[in-house]
Parts: C-alpha cells; sequence; structure tokens
C-alpha cells in the first residue's frame, strides 16, 4: 500500500508537508511553515516560546504534529513527545520558500534533506545574510538537479525543474513500487522560463501517474489580480520610469533574480541605474558560479550599483563589510547621499524591512514606487497598512506591476488535463473544492488524514 499524509498545505496557502509511505519507506516532500500559522495565539512580540521550551508551546496549540522519530532531541525538551531516533528517511525541498522549508530546523538532524544545487546556494546565502537568525537545522543537503534520480529505501524520487520566482525550483516524480507519484511543488507557465514547466509536466504525463499532488494558489474563481507575464511586467515599469523625472523605486523579493533581470534590462533602456541591497548582491555573486542560472553582477554591470546602510559597527554584517570597504574607492558601491542627490539618474529596489533607508535618501514628492510582488491575501494585512502609510507619508506615487509565481486556474486546469492521473489531491490553496472542475477524480485532503493512493 502507498499512502499520502498532508500535514501542511490543506485549505491554506504554503506549508506544504506531504508524506509519502511505501511499505518501509516515508519521505517528506516539503517542510514549510504555513503563513499566518501563529496568528491565532499570537502576535509581535508574543511568541511560542522556545530555546529550553523546545516545541512545547507549538504542540500545545497544535501548531505541529507530534510524529514519533521526526524531531531533534533538542526541539523535545520538555514536552510530552519522547525523543526516538528517525523514523523518516529523507526530505526532499520542492524550493526554497519560507513556506516550504522553515520547519526543517525542528526536524532530526539526521534525517538527510535532499534540494536543487540553486536552492541550496540560496540557503547558504540566507543564513549569511540573516546574520544565523534564520537556520534550517544541520541536516546533510544533498544537491541534485533535473535528470538525476534519488534512490531513498524502495523509493525512487526524480526531480524536474519547473518556473517560479525563484531558482531552483522542482516537482517531482516519486516512483513507488506500485506506481507512480507526481508533485508540482510550486510552478508557472507564464514565466520566462515556462520551457521548464513544461519539461516536467511532459514527463508526468509519461508516467501517467496513480496521483498528483497539485499546488492551486490561484484557484479563487472570482480572483480579481492581473494575470500579467515578466514580459508585460518589464513593459509596464520601462513606460512608468521612462515618464518620470524622480527616483525610481522598486519592490520586489529579493531572491527572485528573473524580476532581478527584468528590472536591470529597464535600468538600462531607461538610462537609470539599478540600485540594490548589499543583501541581494551577496546571493548574486553566490549564483555567479552556476552556469544554468543567468544573474546579473552589480559590482561590474554598467547599469548597476551596491547600496551600503550607514551602521554603527559595519564590522558585524561580515556580508555586508565587503561593500563598506569598497564605498568611495568603487563606482558601483553607493550610499544614501549619493541616491539622495542623483534620484533622477536611479532606480532603487527595497523590500518591506529596507524602509527605513527612505528616511536618509528623502525621495522627492511624486517619486514613484512601484510594488512588483502579489498585493497581500488579507485586505486588514497589517504590512500593508504600514507599506501604504510610509507611501503617503513620502507623498509617492504607486503603481502595481507584478508576475505570479503560480499558475493560472486556467494553467492548473491545462496542467492536469495534460498529465490525466488518476487522482488529483490539491494543496497550497484556499479553494480545493474548485478543483472538482478539473474532469478528472479529486481527493481534496484532510489534514492528518491518510489517503490510499494504489
Amino acid at each position: 500500500m502507498t499512502t499520502i499524509t498532508v500535514f501542511g498545505g490543506v485549505n491554506e496557502i504554503g506549508g506544504n508537508k506531504i508524506l509519502v509511505e511505501d511499505k518501509d519507506t516515508r519521505i517528506f516532500l516539503d517542510f514549510g511553515e504555513p503563513f499566518g500559522m501563529k496568528d491565532k495565539f499570537f502576535v509581535d512580540f508574543l511568541m511560542p516560546r522556545e530555546g529550553r521550551f523546545g516545541l512545547r508551546d507549538y504542540f500545545h496549540f497544535d501548531m505541529l504534529p507530534q510524529l514519533k522519530g521526526l524531531y531533534d532531541a533538542d526541539w523535545l525538551n520538555d514536552t510530552d513527545l519522547r525523543y526516538a531516533p528517525p523514523e523518516f528517511d529523507a526530505f526532499f525541498i520542492s524550493h526554497m520558500h519560507y513556506d516550504h522549508v522553515m520547519h526543517l530546523r525542528f526536524a532530526d538532524s539526521k534525517i538527510p534533506v535532499h534540494l536543487g544545487a540553486a536552492a541550496n546556494t540560496i540557503r547558504k546565502s540566507w543564513i549569511e545574510t540573516s546574520l544565523g537568525k534564520t537556520h534550517f537545522g544541520d541536516h546533510r543537503f544533498e544537491e541534485f538537479r533535473t535528470g538525476q534520480r534519488i534512490k531513498v529505501g524502495g523509493l525512487e524520487v526524480e526531480p524536474i525543474h519547473v518556473d517560479h520566482s525563484t531558482p531552483g525550483a522542482y516537482g517531482f516524480l516519486v516512483h513507488t513500487g506500485s506506481g507512480c507519484i507526481a508533485y508540482t511543488g510550486d510552478l508557472r507557465l507564464h514565466g520566462p522560463r515556462s520551457d521548464m514547466t513544461r519539461e516536467f509536466v511532459r514527463r508526468a504525463s509519461e508516467e501517467r501517474p496513480e496521483a498528483l499532488v497539485c499546488e492551486g494558489t490561484r484557484m479563487d474563481p472570482e480572483d480579481s489580480r492581473e494575470d500579467l507575464s515578466e514580459k508585460d511586467v518589464q513593459q509596464r515599469a520601462q513606460k512608468l520610469i521612462s515618464s518620470s523625472k524622480k527616483l525610481s523605486i522598486v519592490s520586489f523579493y529579493p531572491k527572485d533574480v528573473d524580476r532581478m533581470r527584468t528590472f536591470r534590462d529597464v535600468a538600462k533602456a531607461t538610462g537609470r541605474r539599478f540600485v540594490v541591497s548589499a543583501k541581494v548582491a551577496n546571493l548574486l555573486e553566490a549564483f555567479r558560479n552556476d552556469s544554468k542560472i543567468d544573474v546579473p553582477d552589480p559590482l561590474n554591470d554598467p547599469s548597476m550599483l551596491v547600496y551600503v546602510r550607514k551602521m554603527a559597527k559595519p564590522e558585524k554584517v561580515r556580508y555586508e563589510l565587503k561593500y563598506v570597504k569598497l564605498l568611495g574607492s568603487s563606482d558601483h558601491v553607493v550610499d544614501s547621499e549619493f541616491v539622495r542627490t542623483h534620484q533622477d539618474q536611479l532606480m532603487l529596489h527595497t523590500d518591506f524591512f529596507q524602509l527605513a533607508e527612505l528616511i536618509d535618501i528623502k525621495p522627492e514628492p511624486g517619486s514613484l514606487f512601484i510594488r512588483s510582488k502579489s498585493e497581500p491575501f488579507e485586505e486588514d494585512d497589517v504590512q500593508e497598512e504600514v507599506l501604504m502609510n510610509w507611501i503617503d507619508w513620502f507623498k509617492l506615487d504607486f503603481h502595481q506591476a507584478h508576475a505570479s509565481g503560480h499558475a493560472s486556474r486556467k494553467d492548473i486546469f491545462a496542467i492536469i488535463e495534460e498529465i490525466s492521473p488518476k487522482m488529483v489531491i490539491p494543496v497550497h490553496t484556499q479553494h480545493a473544492a474548485e478543483f472538482h472542475k478539473c474532469g478528472f477524480k479529486v481527493e481534496c485532503p484532510v489534514a492528518r488524514k491518510c489517503i490510499n493512493v494504489c
């Protein structure tokens, strides 16, 4: 008997934890934290106690399943779950987004983690630029690329790249003793590398899988968000920036390398220079040794600059210190004073947690602000309110231009149609029931309840 149990990603966006069991072999596909997981009982500085409490607070509010042989001994201190040697064989990570990886830090470090080479590069950069505040446990991290097959117990896992809003994103074909299980991870057909997603769909269709575990982020039948491609984003941004004679500020997910290239190209086309943070420069530098990923080099690209912050003790921020030392000697490293005095010549990348730099930069009223990421899922999103307060305070001209990292409802149905699985299991969606309209057998998962596949 081969079974699937969805421990996270049921009736929610993100938090995927998908357990595949085949005879004596047990693997997890992703191990992330759902968005807003803590919001029901925690807020601001009221957070789950960790340290000597381990996972006690998480277990008390049923935010994590109490599974024997899953967690590291240190995280089981002061809980009712006793430590046991690992009873799970591996984690397979589809991509390095928070909602797919963040709970790896709790898992037993003796359980190996398999992930794409580019995803592992992101993991290392993430740890460095968070100054160790973000970590993923002391696992053995094993890299893979498309074309490889990883044998774990009685299973064989075939990773196939897909297009998503971060490099190193994969879907999986899990070959069991009684058939294939396909898992989409997060994917899209409208991105610049749609060919990779189509390759995954083609391979999955050849297997005629017993089950397709499919993401459905955009399955809302009343989704009013624009359906833009990366090219559409570039064209809209270029038009807006070309017509502005003031500073252009762009905000998007800093690990989205496709979007980074898009705005570098916009800067080049509009005669501006694209200013990125030292954190972004660190990630781009880490990717330069990967021949499979085309990334710009901000220290050499004539259309790019690296921004360094004013810090009392820059030596404590190692990843940024190298750029601080170049300030004044390199034409590619600038600070707030340079940006403030060259506003009409620049396009500045920022994310939410860098908004304070605007106080030093002093953008002129009417400066352009382009948000190039998804609007919030909830109207009462606190960060959204704060962002709009900043935009109003500085009298910025706000615009939206974003290409989603997720396939549209129409494309999801087309993907299912081509793969033609015997069963569809919706995850990573708040609208699982909409999958019943796809024309195939659908098994809407119940959290932590086993589904017999074959």
